[in-house]
Formats: C-alpha cells, structure tokens, sequence
C-alpha cells in the first residue's frame, strides 16, 4: 500500500477524491527549461484568468473553501495550497522557483486550480494517509529543526507514520517529505470532490505522469482513490 484515506475522512468528506501520482526514478538534480517555461505559461495564464478578481472568487477553488469550513478550519486564515498560489499570482508577486519537480508539481496545480503536493516517500517502506492528527504526532515546519507545538490532536493532515508532512489538509507542507535535488521517489497526492472536479483530477493527474515520464525520464503511474476505493 502507497496512500490510504482513513474512513474518519470521508466520514466528514463523503465526496472526497484524491489523485495520486507515483513516481520512481526521477532525476530532479539538473535544470528543466522545459519546466521553467510551462510555469511562466501557467503564471501568466493565471494572471489573465483573475484580472479584477480575488483568487478565492476564482469558481475552481470553491469546493475547498466549502470543506475547510465543513472541518473548522477558516479558509481564509488556513488557506488550502491552490488558493495560496492563486492569491500570490492575483496580487502580481508571482511564484518561487523551488527546485524542477515542485516547480512542475505548481505549474499543473495553477493550471488546474487544483491543490497538490509532491512528497517524497519510500515507496518500499513507507505509506503515506489522509488522516486526522493524534496524540504524539509531530510537525517540523519548513525551513525549522524543531517540532511545532501547535499541533493538535484532532486537525486534517497528510502523514508517514507519526510524522506529519501536511498540516491542515493541504495548508503547508513540513520538512519531512520535502522534496530536494537528490529526491528519486514521490507520491503526489491531488485533492478533489467526486461531485465538483473528478475530471479535472484526473486530467491534472495524467498531464503530470506524462510530464514526469517525459521530461524526468521517470516512471510513473496514476490512481484514484475515494470511498468506494479507499487506498492504493
């Protein structure tokens, strides 16, 4: 098993859907230029999109902001990861260069309108969950060596084991599962509804494992998971 959601989530998510790419040896250590253009392409396209808008009018992002609220969690304060990227885009600071494969994980999670995140995992060892936070979890945020006491049982995370990759849903991501030059393996999980944008998490899921198996010269698959098909 690779990903799994707990049924305590789909309990309060019902319609809840998530795309997964997997891939195996990625060569993330050298520059992409094609990966630079298809973000410049995807920032740009973004920028038209929302001219004289707020990002989180943006009809794409509405599902998300609807299922925080349905968990507690303001989408405002705690905003999922594609309406963060949006708003950056809307307020002309445009997107950071990280490194090629988060840089294309953002041009497809642009495109879309779509969150995603890509985590490194051992995909021999190790299994990645959609879960709620439980006592003796732990968060180190990016960029940070310590834990974050902040956490709390009972919150919306992405996990390996008791380590924490994503708080609050699709919010921000951790220093563990953090994606670097020397990364080989990833699960890339993208978030959507069966009743709003299943195809569209289809779509970006294949525009990825393509883009993955073209330019990374990687292997990679797609999945769906839902409540009929909890894990994969």
């Amino acid at each position: 098993m690779i990903f799994c959601i707990d049924q305590s989530v789909l309990d309060k998510l019902p319609t809840l859907c998530v795309g997964l790419v997997v891939a195996s040896d990625i060569d993330n250590a050298r520059a992409r230029p094609e990966v630079d253009v298809l973000l410049d392409d995807a920032v740009r396209t973004a920028e038209a999109r929302l001219s004289g808008i707020n990002a989180s009018e943006d009809p794409r992002v509405q599902p998300y902001r609807t299922a925080f609220s349905a968990l507690g969690m303001s989408p405002s304060r705690y905003p999922s990861s594609n309406i963060a990227l949006l708003r950056r885009i809307a307020k002309g600071k445009g997107v950071w260069r990280v490194n090629p494969l988060v840089d294309l994980g953002n041009a497809i999670s642009i495109d879309y309108g779509l969150p995603l995140g890509v985590h490194a995992v051992d995909l021999a060892c190790e299994t990645l969950e959609l879960r709620f936070s439980r006592k003796g979890d732990r968060f180190v945020e990016l960029g940070k060596t310590a834990a974050d006491p902040t956490l709390a049982p009972g919150e919306l995370v992405y996990a390996v084991g008791d380590l924490v990759q994503t708080r609050r849903w699709t919010w921000r991501q951790s220093e563990n599962g953090k994606v670097t030059p020397r990364t080989r393996e990833v699960v890339v999980p993208i978030d959507g509804f069966t009743d709003a944008n299943e195809d569209q998490v289809r779509a970006a899921c294949d525009e990825l494992a393509a883009r993955l198996r073209d330019v990374f010269c990687a292997t990679a698959s797609t999945h769906l998971v839902w409540a009929d098909c909890p894990q994969a």
